[in-house]
């Protein structure tokens, strides 16, 4: 079998001998054509010059690193206005001029850098006798130009995070092959308006309800149907939902406790009285619950607390705006508006004790209370007796506790039994439990919200009305939007009033939304594949590199 078989078949280049070493394969080459075109001015020359050898770097062959040693000439031209008198022939099928590794090897280069990036792409290349930087990988990446595509008919917007809280980007995808065809920075609109001003074929523009998009679209591109993503309509349905339960927590906790029993018939009292029951020797009658010095304390500042919610919720229905409300009571303004935005004060669960080291001793401490004892630095050098590692502190939190628990005597009187809480979700909880219908218990027993909404008439009203938008939204029933901006408006839900106002400024894109097959999904779907880039990448790339990568159809 002849060896040039084996080499890349490169017009006029013609293999003279193969060197095959312990690491790589040599190939010297000369050029085989009679003449030159100048590269300036075009003219053809048969003048040679001189002669130098130029050294291109190939894919492997063999498992062995392959070069090429190229004998190129130079030319003189012959064309004399010309201002460029000598110049070399090219060797484009093999490598382009000033290039130092043949056209396939930078193609395997660039391909690697898509896939995996710039310091992951050259371990991988090296591994594959590729070897090369991470920065000649990135390079070549961003130099690498993507061929234009068909103009898009049905785009989508959307932002995404370059930093989280801080600085954002859009992205513009094209609905109908799903791939990304832009990229800019900010989310102000400028960059969306000037792309749409560009691309004046637009039939229809999908996003969320972000005003710069929607005020973008409609100034750059009168001809597009706007149409507002499903998703994001039922993720601010969800919202206002929340916000009407947060307002209705006290209604919703007083629904979940259950009535006590009817009190039993009492009998009729004697008419002789009777002796008191002589004290049996040796017991000890309980003396009325009295609350701990700690337990005083916590109560006294949750008291605080109340006070100081109900001063500025009165400040508030008198007029006083949240800056002078804070400059007034000398609060925080971000205090002084949670403290407006949630007038009732979130269900909370403190108190509740962890684990303790001393629990493998409950019935010792238990038998050293029993016995009448009030001295936890005698308890604690029993314990340290029994192999007991806690401090004095943790045995002496753990038998107050304890005593607390149990009703034993002790320098603290015992406690009555506390009523069990009901156990109350918060309102972000009841929201989600609306909006996912199907998210049931086993059994598809009744959620937390169908129980209760029943029992509370302006909650069930709310929710009622909710629940239709949401049936619109899903396509499980027809309607309109006004109508239903109608219903919300007149509900009595201040929550839903503000949303359903919020809906009416952008009535097009939503009545869009419950009638057009387009949305926001592939949108999404993008987003998250260019974040999983950017995360590769560790978050160090440039708009320019992550653009090209992006950008890339696969």
């Amino acid at each position: 079998m002849d060896w040039k078989a084996l080499l890349p078949r490169v017009p006029g280049i013609e293999p003279a001998r193969v060197e095959v070493l312990a690491d790589q394969v040599v190939v010297h080459a000369a050029t085989s054509a009679p003449v030159a075109a100048c590269p300036r001015c075009g003219t053809p020359s048969r003048r040679v010059h001189s002669r130098y050898v130029r050294t291109l770097t190939d894919k492997p062959l063999g498992g062995r690193l392959m070069r090429h040693l190229v004998t190129v000439r130079r030319f003189v031209c012959s064309h004399t206005p010309c201002p460029r008198a000598i110049f070399a022939e090219s060797v484009d099928d093999l490598a382009p001029p000033h290039a130092r590794t043949t056209a396939d090897l930078t193609d395997a280069h660039t391909a690697i850098g898509f896939a995996a990036g710039g310091e992951p792409g050259a371990r991988l290349a090296r591994d594959l006798d590729m070897p090369t930087s991470p920065d000649t990988i990135l390079r070549r990446v961003k130099a690498k130009s993507l061929a234009p595509g068909p103009p898009p008919r049905y785009v989508g917007v959307d932002d995404w995070a370059v930093r989280k809280g801080r600085n954002y980007g859009t992205a513009v995808i094209d609905l109908e092959r799903a791939r990304v065809i832009a990229l800019f920075p900010g989310r102000d609109g400028e960059g969306l308006a000037e792309w749409l001003r560009a691309n004046p074929q637009v039939e229809v523009i999908t996003r969320d309800r972000w005003p710069a998009y929607a005020k973008a679209a409609s100034e750059a591109a009168p001809q597009a149907r706007q149409v507002a993503d499903r998703w994001h309509l039922l993720k601010n349905l969800r919202e206002a939902v929340e916000e009407v339960l947060a307002r209705m927590t006290p209604e919703v906790r007083a629904a979940a406790t259950p009535e006590p029993p009817a009190p039993a018939a009492s009998a009729p009292e004697p008419t002789t009285a009777t002796p008191e029951p002589s004290p049996v020797p040796g017991s000890t009658i309980a003396a009325p619950s009295v609350d701990s010095p700690a337990a005083t304390a916590r109560e006294a500042r949750r008291q605080a607390k109340r006070d100081r919610r109900q001063r500025v919720l009165g400040l508030k229905a008198e007029g006083w705006s949240a800056r002078r409300i804070a400059a007034h009571l000398r609060l925080a303004r971000a205090t002084v508006s949670r403290l407006l935005r949630r007038p009732v004060p979130p269900h909370g669960n403190a108190g509740r004790r962890g684990p303790s080291i001393v629990d493998a001793h409950r019935a010792d401490v238990d038998a050293w209370l029993a016995g009448g004892h009030t001295n936890t630095a005698d308890l604690h050098r029993v314990l340290k007796a029994k192999g007991c590692r806690a401090s004095y502190h943790a045995v002496h939190r753990y038998a107050s506790c304890r005593r607390d628990r149990t009703g034993m005597p002790g320098p603290r009187a015992p406690k009555g039994p506390a009523p069990a809480a009901p156990e109350v979700p918060s309102a972000r909880k009841l929201s989600f439990q609306f909006i996912c219908p199907k998210a049931k218990a086993e059994g598809d027993a009744p959620s937390f919200l169908d129980r209760i909404r029943g029992r509370i008439p302006a909650l069930d009203a709310a929710l009622t009305v909710a629940g239709e938008l949401a049936d619109l939204i899903r396509r499980t029933a027809t309607g309109t939007l006004a109508g239903w901006v109608a219903k919300a408006k007149g509900s009595g839900a201040a929550e839903l009033a503000r949303f359903a106002s919020g809906l009416e400024s952008d009535a097009a894109a939503v009545s869009a939304a419950l009638t057009e097959s387009w949305s926001n999904g592939p949108v999404e779907g993008q987003i998250n594949r260019l974040k999983a880039i950017k995360r590769a990448m560790y978050g160090r790339a440039g708009l320019d590199l992550l653009r090209a990568r992006v950008l890339r159809k696969d």
